[in-house]
């Protein structure tokens, strides 16, 4: 198995993508179980995925992972990386959390990590700091889920406010969760409250309880990223 490892590295050059997951608000949970679902589809095209878990453990949690050696633990102690990363049943699919590494300390680590992967999905805390922004600004694609319930759909407006005032083209792929029957007309208002007041809207992707959303929302964001590479 080693060896076949090895081999699969040597001749395997990385496309490098590194996506993050945004929640305003809501389900979180639902989120990081998108996330997860995400890297399982990509590691079942035989694609390397890192899942990089800023969230004080809880996709890890929710992947079933136990551990007892985080990125801080690499960054803060001289830990070796390899004692941080968890590789599950599939040799593609691995899973890492920050610990106590904050998101503006884990940044430069995130960029360097995501050379050796095809997919490195990012899932930071909840709601909107100066970090998610930079976060924003140096990820290659990014995802923004938001709950159907009430007016929780202004806060992803909020967010891509906030992110667009420091990084203009910041586009990501919008997911509802919640409630499936409120999730045309939210969508709807939010799309046009963006268009209102900030300018196009970013692509509505559907809502996370579409049949083969996953794989689906993996080629827009090659799409995505292809777009930008030629621009």
């Amino acid at each position: 198995m080693a060896q076949r490892q090895n081999i699969l590295q040597q001749d395997h050059q990385p496309a490098g993508r590194m996506v993050s997951m945004f929640c305003p608000s809501g389900d979180v949970e639902t989120s990081y179980q998108l996330a997860l679902r995400l890297g399982r589809k990509a590691a079942s095209f035989g694609e390397t995925v890192l899942m990089l878990d800023g969230c004080d453990g809880r996709m890890m949690k929710a992947a079933g992972i136990v551990y007892n050696r985080t990125l801080a633990d690499v960054v803060y102690a001289d830990a070796p990386l390899r004692d941080a990363m968890y590789i599950t049943s599939n040799e593609h699919f691995t899973a890492t959390s920050t610990g106590a590494l904050t998101l503006d300390d884990a940044l430069g680590s995130l960029a360097a990590l995501s050379l050796s992967y095809d997919w490195v999905f990012v899932l930071p805390p909840e709601g909107c700091t100066p970090a998610h922004i930079r976060l924003a600004g140096a990820s290659d694609a990014s995802v923004m889920t938001y709950d159907t319930q009430g007016d929780h759909f202004m806060r992803a407006y909020w967010m891509l406010d906030a992110i667009r005032r420091r990084a203009p083209k910041f586009d990501p792929l919008v997911v509802s969760t919640g409630n499936v029957a409120d999730a045309a007309e939210t969508s709807s208002m939010l799309s046009e409250t963006i268009r209102d007041h900030l300018g196009a809207p970013p692509p509505y992707a559907g809502h996370e309880k579409d049949l083969h959303i996953e794989p689906r929302l993996l080629d827009q964001m090659r799409e995505v990223i292809a777009r930008t590479a030629v621009a």
